[in-house]
This record gives structure tokens, sequence and C-alpha cells, in this order.
């Protein structure tokens, strides 16, 4: 893979699981590489908590845009608190399936206060998403966050355009896990989403997009286990300004079948608040996302 450098990337999150934010690395050694192009945190005894935190983390790194006007793609451009310096980024456009794969190394501190480590490779056929049987995958070696519980997760999660469904909209089925340490008790975090693109699809260069999302997850830690399945369909905004927020829809948690019983309303407030409601074993407060 031929390489040149990259001085500064610029990166625009489209879509993710929590509050979208971009941020800069504000530590470690600078070394980010560009090849040339083609020609063509979690309560440790809330495994549902921490299994969320992941894929929070990883749907900001695989649902990202360089922001530029001809970008369609997933994963591009995209370092999770870039952008002045850290991780070493290293991108193949010439082979397929085409890398983006980025180097936390022993660990970079972003401006969000998190030390990442480990390694984050991005593939993909097509980097238009829009592509019907276009698979983006985000595979992980001993990946680390800090304030996250679980430590050196390692794993794969594919994201599959399964074409357009009945109401003529695309489907992108998410799939896949990761396992980690919790001290000495393995950890688990399996997923099976569907997002079903209801609008923004046609936008150029992508804006105002909406999701609507159903299906469950799965969650192991220190022992216990979650699940997590959405009982009304979530509808999440992105790259919406001002409104990059899951607007509508529940999901219901349980962890060891009975305990912890936690439900979660987005649509109380509801709308561009960018808060919801979580009801915690009878108890009800109002959150931010």
């Amino acid at each position: 893979m031929k390489t040149k450098s990259l001085t500064k990337v610029t990166l625009l999150i489209i879509f993710a699981m929590s509050v979208i934010t971009a941020v800069t690395l504000n530590s470690c050694q600078k070394e980010v590489i560009k090849p040339k192009t083609s020609t063509g945190l979690a309560s440790a005894n809330d495994p549902m908590a921490s299994s969320e935190a992941i894929m929070n983390e990883v749907n900001n790194m695989i649902f990202a845009s360089s922001g530029s006007k001809n970008s369609k793609g997933m994963g591009q451009n995209f370092n999770l608190s870039d952008t002045t310096g850290g991780v070493i980024v290293a991108i193949d456009t010439i082979s397929k399936p085409h890398t983006v794969r980025y180097d936390y190394g022993a660990g970079c501190v972003g401006s969000d206060g998190r030390t990442r480590s480990g390694v984050a490779t991005i593939s993909y056929d097509n980097q238009d998403i829009r592509t019907v049987n276009d698979v983006y995958s985000l595979t992980l070696q001993n990946y680390t966050i800090s304030g996250f519980q679980v430590t050196g997760l390692n794993g794969s999660i594919s994201y599959t355009n399964t074409g357009t469904n009945s109401n003529g909209n695309l489907v992108i089925a998410e799939t896949g896990g990761y396992v980690g340490m919790t001290g000495s008790f393995l950890d688990t975090v399996n997923v099976n989403y569907q997002y079903e693109w209801v609008a923004g699809e046609s936008s150029s260069p992508l804006s105002n997009l909406q999701f609507k999302i159903t299906g469950s997850m799965y969650g192991s830690a220190e022992g216990n286990y979650a699940i997590d399945s959405i009982t009304s369909p979530l509808i999440k905004n992105a790259r919406t300004t001002g409104c990059n927020y899951y607007i509508q829809g529940t999901k219901y948690s349980s962890v060891n079948g009975t305990n912890h019983v936690k439900l979660t309303d987005y649509g109380t407030p509801g709308g561009c608040s960018g808060q919801m409601a979580v009801t915690h074993n009878g108890v009800t407060s109002i959150q931010n996302q």
C-alpha cells in the first residue's frame, strides 16, 4: 500500500447511537498517513450499560464521513477524538476490501478526556453504503477506552446493505459482537439491529438523515447477562443541525432475566430535547442521551 503524509483530518459524525460529537486529540506524537487513491461506561455490575457504551463508540466510528461534497461513505477520515495528533491512520483504497486502520498505540488522550489504545480497522468494498449488498465491518484489536469497565475489546461487527424493504427504503443490518475483560471476567456484547433509512438517503451532501431502528442486543459483564430489546422502533436523527438525537421509540432491558429491569422512552420529553425518560426498577428520571 502506497501512502503519503496527511497533515490534518476534519471529521463530521453523521450517525451514532448516542449524542454525536466531533472532538480533537490533544496529546500523543503525531504520525498520520494517507495512501494514494484508486482510479476508480458503565457500571461494572450493569452489563447492558457496558454494552450500550461500547456500541455507542462503535457506531460513532463506522457511521462517519469526511463531510466533503463527494463523500458518500462510512468510516472515511474518521478518528474519534482526532485531529491534532496521536493516532496513526492508514487508508488503502487500492486493494479490496478497502481498509481504514486506526492505531492508537499504547494510548492517546482526546479532548473528550478519554484515552484510547489498541487498533480499530474499518473495511469495505464500496465507499457508498447506499450500494445494495455493500458490507462495512469494524474490527477491534485489544481496543480499550478509559472510563469503560471492559478492556481489551476484540471482535468484529458488520453493516450490510440488504436492499429495499416493502416501504421502498434501504435497510442496513448490523450484526456481530465483541469480547473483552472486566477484571478476571470475560465480557461480551452481541448485536442484531436493522436500520431502515427513512429520510435523507438522496441528499448530497448527506444531511438531515433519519433511521428507524429495530432489533436487540445481548451483553454480559462480571457473570451477569442482559438483553436489550427495542419494543417500539427507535427513530434516530443524524446530521440534523441541533437535533442529532433519538426522538421516538422505546427499549426494554433486563438483567439475569428479571433483575434491574429498565425501560427507556426516547419520546419523553421527545423532539429535539436530547433527553429521554429512563424507568429503572420503577423509578423514572429524565436523562441526557
